[in-house]
């Protein structure tokens, strides 16, 4: 059980306050103070995505974040934003040779909500105000999902209210189009022609005035703005969550148990039921010219180039990524985009993919200023690259079963050690990975694993201290360590001695290695530190003061360079119930007195920071995407004011008043 006891706060020494004088010269007040910092998710779930040609295409997602291609190349990215308040976010984008526009909604996709309609003429780099739509129909629903534009000068927006809308001015201005009276829900618009579009979607009946309590799917032709309602085949009815035009006279539309069926649009009339490979559920579709779809399924595409014969073949294609939910095909190019900002390029009509960005989930993270934005990182399955600072991400390393990444480790941009649970790894070039010495053979590995240098590396496991001199190249030494550690964090660079603070379920020890003739010899002592909850994670600036955090909203700061002495501070406040303080994870310490901590408070990410060695912080919660509260599993600092912080999305931190010299 959680002890309740707190520290007592311990005088700082005369030599100890001139050491600190420099870090506390702002005089500012102990306790809560304004955050100087802004933090970005770059790993937002983006909803939809448009491509006009090969060379440009545009993704919108959550918190109105847009993801563009910016070169020829079709592989050089950029993000944009539109100014959006949680938990508003952008689900449709339409984009043309000369415009894109992109419709604003929430993650539950309510007709209650009042969509804008934004408009960007530089390939989506910035964006103009929202433009309101009109309220439409019966229920005056102002609420749209998806956007199309006709090739004939006039864009369309369809709606989850049954709301269908037309623009004859680039999207400036908008008018509601006459709906039938019944019941509908649109979430897909396909214009394959000029004044001539489709709309699709699924009604949760449940949540209509008729109050069937099924879901039933929704067809409408529109013409100009003529707006006529088709009932789709039977066995189409239940749901229908793609739609995809090959030509002007025709669509594809899927249902969500393996069918699909091609409606005429001037008839009317529909083709067979007709069932894809494997009976897979397609999700999103795209069909760039006459004959040829691509559709997602999953981990796999499906792909036809015969959908004019009388006997379509669909064929399945491997992509391997289950986070993809929007398509858009120009040309032979297909982009497929969706969860932590996932950016696939699939050739030759979705024959071949492969990533260009996704966020994985990381435990461990470096970025140092000497690395140029430069950021590595590892975690349970994957390494991950950003040459961005954490905006995007390649991962030469994806789904290692197994890999479990407790520690990155880079000497340069490419040279890196990764101190794994069970195993070591060694790159040269981020391309070719080789195994090195594990600290140890037993199945269980070692989670509390650091480097000093980059040759000088130490696990502590139960009962056992493992330390390398020479990057794992041979076995690991062995000595005594006092019990089972949780976490460990050693001064960086400091080597005479070495000095390495570890934490155990009750309490921080504090080790001291030399090995001047070769033979490591390791001290440990207990400090005076009596954490009221089990610590969770260290970390110690290159001067040697130290941050040990853990549940409770439990933060122990070292009394300056005296590892022996620490003080507990309770965020935000220890008059706060326990239950409602954060639970902290991660710590970072970039300089001397200057710490971050993160962790998490439903429904919120909460990181916490100090430039005066927590005489005061900051205490910001940050709104989870996609329903998911983004975790700090590990901080990455270029500088003091630049950070990276990853778990499950990538959050990249700048200080607004920057620290001298940071």
């Amino acid at each position: 059980m959680p002890r309740t006891r707190r520290l007592r706060r311990i005088a700082f020494g005369a030599a100890l306050g001139l050491c600190l004088a420099a870090i506390t010269a702002s005089g500012a007040a102990a306790g809560l103070v304004p955050s100087e910092w802004t933090w970005t998710d770059y790993g937002p779930a983006l909803r939809d995505v448009s491509c006009d040609s090969p060379q440009h295409c545009v993704a919108v997602g959550q918190q109105g974040m847009v993801l563009r291609s910016t070169s020829g190349a079709g592989d050089s990215l950029g993000w944009s934003r539109v100014p959006l308040s949680y938990p508003e976010e952008l689900d449709g984008v339409a984009c043309t040779k000369d415009f894109c526009l992109a419709v604003s909604n929430t993650r539950q996709a309510t007709a209650a909500y009042v969509s804008k309609v934004f408009r960007s003429t530089d390939g989506g780099a910035t964006w103009s105000d929202g433009v309101a739509l009109p309220p439409d129909g019966a229920v005056k629903t102002q609420s749209a999902l998806a956007l199309a534009c006709d090739g004939g000068g006039a864009c369309y927006a369809a709606g989850p209210g049954g709301g269908l809308w037309r623009s004859l001015d680039e999207g400036r201005g908008w008018e509601p189009l006459a709906i039938p009276a019944d019941d509908a829900a649109y979430e897909h618009i396909e214009c394959p022609g000029a004044g001539v579009c489709v709309a699709t979607g699924t009604l949760d009946a449940s949540k209509s005035k008729s109050g069937l309590g099924k879901k039933t799917g929704s067809v409408a032709v529109i013409e100009k703005a003529t707006v006529t309602a088709v009932d789709p085949p039977r066995k189409l009815v239940k749901e229908l969550p793609a739609l995809g035009c090959d030509a002007p006279t025709r669509c594809v539309v899927t249902d969500g148990l393996g069918h699909y069926s091609v409606l005429t649009i001037a008839s009317r009339d529909w083709g067979p039921i007709e069932a894809f490979p494997k009976a897979l559920t397609v999700s999103a579709l795209s069909c760039p010219k006459s004959g040829s779809c691509v559709g997602l399924a999953g981990p796999v595409a499906v792909r036809t180039t015969n959908l004019d014969s009388a006997d379509p073949v669909w064929k399945r294609r491997p992509i391997g990524s289950l986070n993809l939910g929007a398509l858009s095909c120009a040309g032979d190019d297909c982009r497929a985009v969706g969860k932590v900002a996932s950016w696939w390029l699939g050739s030759e009509v979705g024959f071949d993919w492969r990533r260009i960005n996704e966020v994985a989930k990381f435990e461990a993270i470096q970025c140092p200023a000497k690395f140029d934005e430069t950021c590595v990182a590892g975690g349970e399955k994957d390494i991950g690259v950003s040459d961005s600072g954490g905006k995007l991400w390649n991962e030469p390393l994806s789904g290692y079963s197994g890999l479990n990444v407790e520690s990155v480790n880079c000497s340069g941009k490419s040279e890196c050690l990764f101190l794994n649970k069970t195993m070591t790894l060694v790159t040269k070039d981020l391309t070719a990975f080789d195994p090195r010495h594990p600290t140890t053979v037993d199945p269980k590995g070692t989670s509390a694993q650091t480097c000093i240098t980059k040759d000088i590396c130490v696990g502590v496991n139960e009962g056992v201290v493992y330390t390398t001199l020479d990057g794992a190249v041979t076995d690991w030494t062995e000595n005594a360590f006092p019990e089972k550690a949780t976490t460990v964090a050693c001064v960086p660079g400091k080597t005479d001695p070495a000095e390495c603070v570890a934490t155990t379920r009750e309490f921080v020890i504090l080790g001291k290695m030399t090995h001047d003739d070769g033979k490591i010899r390791w001290n440990w002592r207990y400090t005076d530190a009596d954490p009221s909850e089990t610590p969770e994670a260290v970390g110690c600036s290159k001067g040697g003061l130290c941050t040990v955090a853990g549940p409770g909203g439990m933060v122990l700061a070292s009394n300056g360079a005296d590892l022996m002495n620490w003080t507990e501070h309770i965020l935000p406040e220890a008059t706060t119930p326990v239950g409602l303080r954060p639970d902290f994870k991660s710590v970072a310490c970039p300089d001397d007195g200057v710490c971050l901590v993160g962790g998490l408070k439903l429904p919120n990410a909460i990181i916490a920071s100090t430039k005066n060695n927590w005489a005061d912080w900051t205490y910001e919660k940050i709104p989870g995407i996609e329903g998911v509260t983004p975790t700090v599993a590990a901080f990455g600092c270029e500088t003091v004011n630049r950070c990276v912080g990853v778990g499950g999305t990538s959050l990249v931190g700048t200080r607004d008043q920057p620290i001298p010299g940071g």
